[in-house]
């Protein structure tokens, strides 16, 4: 089994495992309040670095990254708008920006590699 299946399998099970308990999880990490908003602003901040170096890099799957960070951070945001403030709006939001965030992962492990131009330097 190639590597680009197992990890689509695994995307799969971490999204099944988003869709059945992702609400209840929400619902408890928001007890914590000062420490699930630090927390998520942490990840945050990574995310948005991520879009940053995904975008800069370029290349053919550059918007699928793009797309999929973006979905993080509305993830994120929603997250935290939850924990702020609980609302049934944001606990449906995160979940569903979540679920969307991994479907374009899940696309963007079985987009084919792009070909190798002749004299890009790979030595091939």
């Amino acid at each position: 089994m190639g590597s680009r299946v197992l990890e689509g399998a695994f995307i799969g099970v971490i999204m099944v495992a988003v869709l059945f308990g992702g609400r209840s999880w929400l619902v408890d990490v928001s007890q914590f309040h000062g420490i699930a908003i630090a927390v998520l602003g942490a990840i945050a901040l990574v995310v948005v670095y991520a879009f940053r170096s995904n975008y800069l890099r370029g290349g053919p799957t550059a918007r699928l990254h793009a797309t999929r960070d973006a979905a993080f951070l509305a993830a994120v945001a929603s997250a935290i708008a939850f924990v702020a403030a609980p609302a049934r709006w944001s606990l449906g939001a995160t979940v569903a920006a979540v679920e969307f965030a991994l479907v374009v992962e899940l696309m963007t492990r079985f987009v084919p590699p792009p070909p190798i131009a002749p004299g890009d330097g790979s030595g091939r």
